[in-house]
């Protein structure tokens, strides 16, 4: 069954149906992450140090195509929920032309701008040829990854997971396969190096584009030209209403890496390649809770369309739960081997010492952001972005970077990772007291 009514049925078993697939698939694409970082760091400290700074740049037009697979994916399950083909149709369309439009205008901006703006994050002049060796192909390519993102939003709303978690599993077999081959030199090809990486990236992501266009089209009848006449803008107005407030919601985590990243620059390369290393642990460790923060807005969306939100209340009362001690599992593991864990992607001691300290000072705090992430995908399923998008500029702007700037100049590295932790603390209590009324069943 391709699609699933999520208003019907015991909650804790859509829950579990729909955030298992969405564990592999998100998985599978963190740890394509993590082989790309491990390959890279077969090359050398400078050309992992070279890809850590890409990482804020790639993670703002990932968080670009989020947002509007936010938007579109609230839309759209809320008109299934309703019972309105049409409309879903209509969302489900335009928001890949929407997709399609802002990726193509990132590209053409970053691409031209790749030497000012990697510079602006405090990349050396040494390490800039390795940064266009990845980004030149990475900006050419990148709507390829777009797409296949927004696409798989539409599938979510529609109660699928599967389907999206298998077709991120195959991009990242296909990832896999490909990086030795293409960064190295393999089977009679030139070895590519950080240009490799990339290039694996974009064909892995092909896969994807092809797939999900297939299912939309064919299998769901989600995409229909016919369905958009006369409602164009009307279509633009609505993804882009909910759309532009989740772009900003995701856009300031990696803003707030970025700034983070400019931060440890002046420690010097290793803490930098600490940091990516680091940053590509945590978000392995936190797939669990990405997974179910990703069903949330579908299995809140078709809900709140029915008009059921005891439903709701129930769902949010089992996920919190289930944070609470998964979260704790994984800070107690982390603090028990961060240096082993660290140590696995390079054996540069400095690099893991800066990897490793971060594992020991965040981890605690990870409780509090999986209710900031629960909450805001709820306030999203419903359509209410804003709330969101407040909780993330108050975690990261409003909290993270003056708390970074003082806590760095009395304790270095140590410093900026406690402000990350005590951001999420502040925010997470503010997040669990502030749904309360999502809650409360009416």
């Amino acid at each position: 069954m391709i699609q699933a009514d999520l208003t019907q049925g015991p909650v804790s078993e859509h829950l579990r149906r729909m955030t298992i697939p969405m564990i592999w698939g998100i998985l599978s694409i963190m740890s394509m992450n993590l082989v790309d970082t491990w390959y890279v760091a077969q090359l050398g400290t400078e050309p992992l140090a070279a890809m850590s700074f890409t990482i804020p740049i790639v993670s703002i037009l990932l968080s670009l195509a989020f947002g509007i697979g936010i938007g579109s994916s609230s839309l759209i399950s809320r008109a299934i929920g309703a019972g309105e083909s049409k409309t879903v149709r209509l969302y489900a369309t335009q928001s890949l032309f929407i997709g399609l439009l802002i990726a193509a205008s990132f590209a053409a901006i970053g691409y031209n701008a790749i030497d000012p703006t990697f510079k602006a994050l405090g990349a050396p002049d040494e390490l800039m040829p390795l940064i266009h060796e990845f980004m030149d192909i990475w900006f050419l390519g990148s709507f390829i990854v777009v797409i296949p993102m927004v696409g798989n939003s539409a599938l979510r709303a529609a109660g699928n997971t599967v389907i999206p978690g298998v077709i991120m599993m195959i991009v990242a077999v296909v990832n896999i396969i490909l990086d030795p081959i293409l960064i190295f030199g393999y089977f009679g090809l030139p070895a590519m190096g950080l240009a490799g990486a990339a290039l694996a990236t974009v064909i892995s992501y092909s896969f994807a584009l092809v797939i999900g266009i297939y299912l939309l089209t064919f299998k769901l009848n989600f995409l229909s030209l016919s369905d958009c006449k006369g409602r164009i803008i009307e279509a633009w107005w609505h993804i882009l209403r909910l759309a532009i407030p989740a772009i900003g919601t995701n856009l300031i985590a990696p803003l707030s890496v970025a700034f983070t990243t400019w931060m440890i620059s002046s420690q010097g390369a290793s803490a930098v390649a600490g940091f990516g290393v680091a940053s590509r642990i945590e978000s392995l460790c936190l797939v669990v809770i990405m997974a179910m923060s990703s069903i949330m807005g579908p299995f809140v969306g078709q809900n709140w369309g029915a008009g059921k939100r005891d439903r709701v209340a129930r769902g949010l009362s089992l996920t919190r739960n289930f944070s609470f001690a998964f979260c704790t599992c994984i800070t107690v593991l982390l603090l028990l081997f961060s240096d082993e864990i660290a140590g696995f992607f390079t054996k540069d001691p400095s690099v893991v010492k800066a990897g490793s300290l971060y594992l020991i000072a965040v981890p605690w705090s990870y409780f509090f952001l999986s209710l900031i992430m629960l909450a805001s995908s709820t306030y999203n399923g419903i359509g209410q972005p804003i709330p969101s998008l407040l909780m993330s500029f108050m975690r990261l702007i409003g909290l993270f970077v003056p708390l970074a700037f003082v806590a760095s100049y009395y304790y270095d590295l140590v410093g900026i990772y406690l402000a990350a932790a005590v951001s999420n603390l502040v925010v997470g209590i503010g997040a669990l007291y502030g749904s309360r009324h999502l809650s409360n069943p009416r």
